[in-house]
C-alpha cells in the first residue's frame, strides 16, 4: 500500500516513501535552500544546504526547528530521520551562502557519496563562505562539475535533466546545451556581466506523467536597464515546457517569475523556499494570482511578518504559512499529494494535506 494512503491526516507522522513512490522535500531551516529528492528507486539527492549568518534579526525569521544546531546539521538530521544513513549525491546549485553555507555542517553529520556543483567556469566569487566550501570540496574524492543538458539520472520512466548551468541552457536534444549569453560577454564592462544567480544549476524532473522544475536562483526579470539576455527564465522555460510543480526561482524575488515563464510552465503547484522578508516580491505574487495566469496552489516554507501584512488584501494567497513542503508522487507518476510538515518539530508531523492532484500528462 502507498505511504500516502498509510498516513495522510494532520497530526500523524509522514512515513518515508516506499519503493516506486517519488518524494521531493523542500526542507525549511529558516536559513536557506535545501531540496531532498528521493527517487522511485530509493536514490537520495540533495540540492543545496544553505545557511545564512545570524545578525539580521529584522530580515530573517527564527531557525527551524530551533537554534540548537546549524542549518546543515538540521538538514542531515532530517535525512537521517527518514532512514537514510548516507546521501547518494549532493548538488550545490551556485555559490551563495543561502545555498551552500551549511555544506560543511551537513558533511560533518552525513556521509555523501558524490558531490557536484557548477564548477569553476566562470570562477566562483571570492566570498569567505565560498572559500570554506571549496576547502570541503577539495577533500571530497568523488567530486565533479555538472553540465547543462546532462541527465543526472535517467531510466525509462524517470529522469533528472540539468536544463541550465553557468548560463548554458539545454537545447532539448540529447545532452547538448548552448550559451544564453553573447560570446564576448566577459569582455563587456563589469556592470553588464551576469551575476552568480545567472549561473544556477536548474533541473527538470520527469516521472511517468509527472513533471517538476527547480531553478535555484535563475533570473527572469531584467532590472536597471541591463541587456535582455540577462533573462534566463525565458530560454529555460522553452525547453522545460509545462510542469505539475515548480519551485519559484530566487525565492520569488523581484527579478524572477516573468509572465512567459509562468504561461509556459503553467504549474498546478508552486513552492516558495522563503527565509527573508523580501520573499516573495509583491509583483511576483500578483503575477501568480492573476486571473490571466495559471493561478497555482501556493505553498511556502515561511511567510514572515512584513510580506504577510502586505499581502493581506489578497486574502490568504498561500495554502500554508510555514513548514517543510513534501510532494509525494504515486507509483507511475499519475498523481501526487502535497504534505505540509511542522518545521518546529523533529518528527515530521503533518500539518495539512493537499490533493490528490492528477499529473497533467495523465489527464
Amino acid at each position: 500500500m502507498s505511504c500516502a494512503l498509510l498516513a495522510q491526516q494532520p497530526g500523524e507522522v509522514l512515513p518515508p516513501c516506499v519503493r516506486g513512490e517519488f518524494d521531493l522535500h523542500q526542507i525549511h531551516t529558516g536559513r536557506g535552500n535545501a531540496l531532498l529528492i528521493v527517487t522511485p528507486r530509493g536514490e537520495t539527492i540533495l540540492v543545496d544546504a544553505g545557511d545564512v549568518p545570524d545578525g539580521r534579526p529584522l530580515e530573517v525569521g527564527p531557525r527551524r526547528p530551533d537554534a540548537s544546531r546549524p542549518a546543515g546539521a538540521w538538514v542531515a538530521h532530517y535525512i537521517r530521520r527518514l532512514g537514510y544513513e548516507r546521501l547518494d549525491t549532493l548538488v550545490v546549485s551556485h555559490y551563495h551562502d543561502d545555498h551552500l553555507g551549511g555544506v560543511k555542517d551537513l558533511l560533518a553529520n552525513l556521509p555523501v557519496t558524490r558531490l557536484m556543483d557548477r564548477g569553476d567556469h566562470p570562477p566562483p566569487p571570492a566570498f569567505p563562505v565560498v572559500g570554506r566550501y571549496l576547502v570541503e570540496r577539495a577533500k571530497h574524492k568523488a567530486y565533479r562539475p555538472i553540465r547543462a543538458g546532462e541527465a543526472l539520472i535517467t531510466a525509462e520512466d524517470f529522469e533528472i535533466r540539468t536544463v541550465a548551468a553557468n548560463g548554458h541552457v539545454w537545447t532539448g536534444r540529447d545532452a547538448s546545451a548552448a550559451s544564453a549569453f553573447p560570446p564576448d560577454w566577459q569582455e563587456l564592462p563589469a556592470e553588464l556581466h551576469p551575476n552568480e544567480n545567472h549561473f544556477s544549476v536548474s533541473f527538470r524532473i520527469r516521472y511517468g506523467a509527472f513533471r517538476y522544475f527547480a531553478g535555484a536562483d535563475l533570473i527572469g526579470v531584467v532590472l536597471d536597464g541591463l541587456p535582455e539576455w540577462h533573462d534566463l527564465e525565458t530560454p529555460v522555460a522553452k525547453v522545460t515546457g509545462p510542469v505539475d510543480v515548480a519551485v519559484l526561482n530566487h525565492h520569488g524575488w523581484l527579478d524572477t517569475t516573468n509572465e512567459f515563464f509562468l504561461r509556459t510552465l503553467t504549474p498546478r503547484v508552486a513552492i516558495l523556499p522563503a527565509w527573508h522578508v523580501s520573499h516573495p516580491d509583491h509583483g511576483v505574487l500578483r503575477r501568480l494570482k492573476s486571473p490571466r495566469g495559471p493561478r497555482p496552489d501556493l505553498f511556502t516554507t515561511t511567510l514572515l511578518g512584513a510580506p504577510a501584512a502586505i499581502f493581506r488584501y489578497l486574502g490568504q494567497p498561500f495554502r500554508n504559512t510555514e513548514g517543510h513542503i513534501v510532494v509525494r508522487v504515486a507509483p507511475g507518476g499519475k498523481e501526487y499529494r502535497v504534505f505540509v510538515l511542522d518545521a518546529t518539530r523533529e518528527d515530521g508531523r503533518i500539518l495539512s494535506v493537499h490533493g490528490p492532484y492528477a499529473a497533467k500528462a495523465a489527464r
